[in-house]
Formats: C-alpha cells, structure tokens, sequence
C-alpha cells in the first residue's frame, strides 16, 4: 500500500523542545513509520524523495516551518520532475507556519497527522486547495516557494532573526510594532528597513517598474505573516502569481497597513499591483531576498516564475 510518508526536520526549534513529538508521529504512522524520515542535510532529503517516489507515497507530510517546507518540496520537485507530487499535508511544526496559517490549515503536528492518516486508512474525502508554487532562478540557483520579497521585507526578516528569541509570533509582532513607532516619528529603524533599492523589474515581456523601490514582494498565497493579507490576487489566473512594489515612505506604507491587514486593496501610486507569470529583475548591486523566510543573495539577473501546482491538504 503507498501510503502516507513523513519528512521531519529535527532541528526546528520546534521540534528540539518536543522531542518527545516526533515519538508520537512514528506511533501514528504506524506499520508505515519506516516512513518517518529525519533530514538535516540537502542530500538526505533528496534520499527520501527517491525513496518516497519509488514507494509511490500518495501523501507528503512535512514535518517543519516555512523554511523547512521550501527547502523540501525544491528538492522533491526536482527528483519528481514533470510528474505530480503527493498531496502535500503541512504539519506546522516550525517557528514560522505562515503558509499553513494562509491556507486555513489549524492544529499541532500530532493532531494533523493523526486526522490526516485516519481520513486516508478509512477512505473519507480530503479537503484539498490547490496552489501554485513560485520557482526562483538566480546565478544558475533555482527554489521552489510560495513567497518571495526583497528590501524592505528582507530588512524586516533580518530584525526578525536579531531579536534575543530569534523568531516566533512574538518577536515578529515586536519588530513590527518597533518599526511603525519608528516611522512615526522618522526614525533610524525605519530607515533601516525601508532603505531603497534600484532595479528594473520585467513582467511577462514588459517593463513595468524601474527606479528605486522599498521592496518588490511576490506570493501564491494571500497572508504574509500576522494575518496581513496584500496578495489578495495570487489566485486571479492560474500559473501566475501577484506581485507588489513598495513605492512609498516608511509612513506612506504604515498608513496602507490597516487595509493590507484587512485584505483591501491599497492605493496604486504607493503600492503597484499585478499579476504576472514571470518577472525578472536587474539590478547594478546584489539582490537579498527571502523565500518563505529563509535568505538568499543574487549577484546576477532573478527571475520569478510559476512552478507547478501543488495539492494542499486543509482537513
């Protein structure tokens, strides 16, 4: 029987105070805990994927955060190549569950698993959202996720990852907090994360910005982290995704928070909005910029584009 198959990342933090969980995912898993896979290294991952391919896994559950999930389902899309992934089940079981909150997906690792192998062993229906993923080429690198942003929200990650906690709800909600009062009153941290950057940006053939920019931000799913919503288009067409620039200041765009949070659509003159199935990047100096929250640098030309479309399961 195929059945379901369990990618963990022990060293989630997560993960490393409930060690104890991931006992308890292998009892649920059962007669299949042999597939109950630990990877710490790019080359284990690839491993299970071959493994899990061979088996002919008919539900992937990832055991991480956002980063985690990024770095697996790049790696398991390149080993399935053009054939369909299993159906994905995120068990939040990361700092950072952005993308499970985004696609209503609720619960504790166990409590997901638990649902997940119980509707699969007694033949009942999944609710299943399908979406699809981001593919990121850079400087002969390619990922796979579901958000992408540089400047300002790389800026903001950077902070994030500097607080004494090093992430969690928190920490982010603390250094959102500490950028608004800064902006408020103009001061350095506001600065700091709203420091511009120039590039010419081409969609689907065409430009469309060039100049400086606080950030040019992508996504597939609505949320980008505590509940605000800006990518209210990402499922306007399929194989594309909805793209942002931030061409305001640090007040300007704290002014636009209320409706981001509330999924409205915000003023086109400070915030530029399209749905695009490619967009390339060009820019005279490096490009930092994050996927789903893990950080990259791009020396050359970044080009965005649509991957495949996955299977999510909610419940």
């Amino acid at each position: 029987m195929p059945g379901i198959g369990i990618v963990t990342n022990p060293n989630s933090r997560r993960n490393r105070r409930n060690p104890e969980q991931l006992r308890r995912l292998g009892y649920i898993l059962g007669q299949e805990a042999d597939r109950h896979e630990m990877t710490q290294q790019p080359e284990d991952i690839r491993r299970v994927a071959e493994h899990f391919r061979s088996k002919g896994v008919e539900v992937l559950a990832l055991n991480g955060g956002d980063g985690t999930n990024h770095v697996t389902l790049t790696t398991f899309i390149d080993v399935y190549g053009d054939e369909p992934l299993p159906l994905i089940a995120f068990l939040r079981g990361g700092t950072m569950n952005t993308i499970s909150n985004a696609v209503g997906i609720k619960g504790t690792p166990g409590r997901i698993l638990l649902e997940v192998s119980e509707k699969y062993h007694t033949g009942q229906a999944f609710e299943v959202t399908e979406r699809d993923i981001l593919r990121v080429d850079y400087d002969g690198h390619h990922h796979y996720g579901f958000i992408f942003g540089n400047g300002l929200i790389a800026n903001y990650l950077d902070a994030y990852y500097d607080t004494p906690s090093r992430g969690g709800p928190v920490a982010a909600f603390s250094v959102l907090m500490q950028g608004i009062g800064s902006a408020l009153v103009g001061g350095p941290f506001a600065k700091r994360l709203f420091q511009p950057f120039r590039a010419l940006v081409t969609v689907d053939g065409e430009p469309w910005t060039d100049g400086e920019s606080c950030a040019v931000v992508a996504a597939t799913i609505e949320q980008i982290g505590l509940g605000f919503r800006p990518f209210i288009r990402c499922r306007e067409k399929p194989g594309a995704f909805h793209l942002l620039a931030v061409k305001t200041s640090a007040l300007g765009f704290g002014l636009q928070l209320p409706r981001i949070r509330l999924g409205m659509p915000v003023d086109p003159a400070l915030v530029p909005s399209i749905v695009a199935h490619e967009a390339v990047f060009t820019a005279d100096t490096p490009i930092s910029f994050t996927i789903d929250g893990d950080m990259h640098r791009a020396v050359g030309p970044l080009r965005l584009s649509a991957g495949p479309r996955l299977r999510i399961i909610v419940r």
